[in-house]
């Protein structure tokens, strides 16, 4: 199958969906236990100082897989030459992110009060050139919703970029094991996605090409860097006002939410564009398609969500108790990813109705609320204990993607898309519910455990008794989780 081919089918959607999730799920188990098993070896302070530095590697991650990327998805008529347009100029924004981030990343160390900053961030930017390399093969992937071919050698990565980083944090490396794992991870990635894809690049007569793109793809990076703002003005700020350890605590926190939203909405993320894109003159098919789309990540968020949450004191407590601080904002940070959950998912809709420039107005909205926000905190909270720094962040946070998301919501469905909100959104409120419960019961159950239980038991006693809870709610109260329960025990 040529790169510009774009197959369409209901058997087509539904196994790009499932491998796009064996994909997210894997990375899931992968990174969360690296995740975690680092962490009991690298204190929050030494975390804090990756997070700062990924800040910005995550940012051109993100510009690279909008812009051109997002734009030969969602195009219906595309050839090779567009591919080719796509390459070379994201490949070249990547190479000069990549010196900017290296010139300035002492200034960067300087306004975040930490030297040690300055060395990560070089020793990572070569990652931001090797993501770069990749994202025009992966789109070309996606596109083809032929998410089979990549995702068991990209979880193969995963495992050996992990084993290297956990290596190094036991052998002591502190920040150098994650800087380890990333380095790893994208160039591995690179080499994996490459040899999957038949498609090369080539030099001549781009211009036309690009000159279609371009439109699209100066919307998607006006919407993504609105997204990066808002969603990232944390870090952007607390260094400001907040030392290491706030920091790490907090963005541990974050990253174990986000690790829950990228299995639940990141699997269809990897696919709805490219299948939504096809349906847009069909309002009734484009509605439903959507429907389901939020139903399938909504019935693996929620109750996940209202897991962790319940879990969060021993979990944290069991990786060490110096990460005993951040539970409490892991908690209200498991209600923002609930909140922002529907974000993710219409944001694609939005843009395969080629209504990019939407989402960016308002991710700008937001961004400039956010920081206004973020700052008051900071400057009320300089000299809080680290706790209620952490805390008073993730509220705010909480807050403020809250309104957002209710006027993404609304401008997404209403004026762009023009859906009722019942036939989206309604499907999502039985693993809603089932998420609520799980927090409730496993809240009870850690409050009843007497304060002699091992940490662990306490983990295992909790999770039990939430996971059970949304298990059977999920059953009583979704026909199509009841569905597909039956067709799984006739096999």
């Amino acid at each position: 199958m040529s790169a510009t081919q774009v197959p369409h089918s209901s058997r087509t959607v539904r196994s790009a969906v499932i491998w796009s999730y064996v994909l997210t799920g894997g990375n899931f188990a992968v990174t969360g236990v690296v995740t975690f098993v680092m962490a009991a070896f690298v204190p929050p302070a030494e975390f804090g100082v990756m997070a700062l530095a990924l800040v910005w590697v995550t940012f051109a991650q993100m510009l690279m897989q909008h812009g051109p990327a997002q734009a030969v998805v969602q195009r219906e008529d595309v050839t090779d030459r567009h591919f080719d347009a796509a390459f070379w100029s994201t490949l070249g924004l990547a190479t000069l992110f990549a010196l900017v981030f290296a010139g300035l990343a002492p200034l960067w160390a300087l306004w975040n009060g930490t030297p040690q900053l300055a060395y990560v961030c070089w020793a990572l930017a070569p990652v931001i050139v090797f993501n770069a390399l990749g994202v025009i093969p992966d789109a070309i992937l996606r596109r083809r919703m032929d998410m089979k071919r990549i995702s068991l050698r990209v979880l193969t990565v995963g495992l050996i970029s992990g084993v290297l980083g956990v290596t190094a944090a036991v052998a002591g490396l502190g920040v150098w094991a994650y800087a380890i794992q990333q380095l790893t991870m994208s160039a591995l990635t690179v080499a994996v996605v490459w040899t999957v894809t038949e498609w090369r690049p080539h030099r001549t007569g781009i211009g036309p090409a690009f000159r279609d793109l371009r439109r699209f793809s100066l919307h998607s990076l006006s919407e993504v860097t609105a997204f990066f703002v808002s969603s990232r003005i944390d870090a952007l700020v607390m260094g400001a006002f907040f030392g290491p350890a706030a920091i790490g605590l907090y963005r541990f926190a974050v990253r174990i939410v986000e690790m829950v939203n990228s299995v639940a909405a990141g699997g269809i993320g990897q696919v709805s564009l490219a299948d939504l894109s096809r349906l847009t003159q069909d309002r009734d098919a484009f509605g439903r398609r959507l429907g389901q789309f939020v139903h399938a990540a909504a019935m693996l968020m929620y109750p996940a969500l209202g897991i962790l949450a319940a879990t969060a004191g021993p979990l944290l407590r069991l990786i060490g108790d110096e990460w005993s601080p951040a539970a409490g904002a892991l908690r209200v940070l498991c209600a923002a990813g609930a909140i922002t959950m529907l974000g993710s998912i219409l944001t694609p809709a939005v843009q395969a109705a080629g209504r990019p420039g939407v989402g960016a107005v308002i991710g700008w909205v937001e961004a400039v609320v956010a920081a206004a926000s973020i700052v008051t905190v900071g400057l009320l909270m300089r000299d809080a204990p680290v706790t209620a720094q952490v805390l008073a962040i993730a509220w705010t946070v909480l807050a403020v993607q809250g309104l957002m998301t209710a006027v993404y919501v609304w401008v997404a469905l209403y004026r762009v898309l023009h859906l009722k909100a019942r036939v989206v959104l309604l499907p999502s409120l039985p693993p809603f519910t089932a998420g609520l419960a799980a927090l409730g019961v496993g809240l009870l159950v850690e409050a009843l455990l007497p304060s002699s239980t091992h940490v662990f038991l306490g983990l295992v006693l909790t999770g039990c008794a939430a996971v059970g809870v949304a298990v059977l709610l999920l059953l009583g109260l979704d026909g199509r989780v009841r569905g597909l329960a039956r067709s799984v025990l006739r096999r």
